[in-house]
């Protein structure tokens, strides 16, 4: 049920990423993308996602504020820079970018968008670890990253 709901956030993500962002319209718009993304969305991110937050849970069996740093410590050192160095390959195959396209880009925004990450991802995950139940724990991710 979460991965089909993450599915779901993915189509909706995109659909205001060219609506919104990119302005295009009925006339314009990229269905393809748009269906692409929402498979990403089930068959790579809910799935990865999940696994990690439950083996997070695992490694970190302690609950309370101390619990919640470690996991958003172990989260943004291994799980951050692992998750954005995959997903821009994982976009571009689906695409059918070549190597060295998918380089090209993984070179070109990796960095600012690790840095634009830690603007706002340590806070979200402190909270989403400390208040958050870890069956809910994915949806809050892929809310706040819509």
């Amino acid at each position: 049920m979460v991965q089909t709901d993450i599915s779901v956030l993915f189509l909706i993500g995109d659909a205001i990423a060219q609506v919104g962002v990119q302005g295009r319209t009925r006339d314009n718009y990229d269905y393809v993308r748009t269906a692409r993304m929402a498979a990403i969305g089930l068959v790579w991110v809910g799935p990865v996602m999940r696994t990690w937050l439950v083996t997070l849970d695992r490694l970190v069996v302690s609950t309370g504020p101390s619990a919640a740093i470690k996991k958003m410590c172990l989260d943004q050192t291994l799980m951050a820079p692992f998750f954005l160095g995959t997903f821009y390959p994982v976009v571009g195959l689906s695409r059918g970018d070549s190597w060295e396209d998918i380089k090209q880009l993984v070179k070109k925004e990796y960095v600012s968008t690790m840095l634009n990450n830690y603007k706002i991802w340590p806070a979200v995950q402190l909270a989403n670890f400390y208040f958050v139940p870890l069956n809910l724990r994915l949806l809050v991710i892929n809310m706040v990253a819509l």
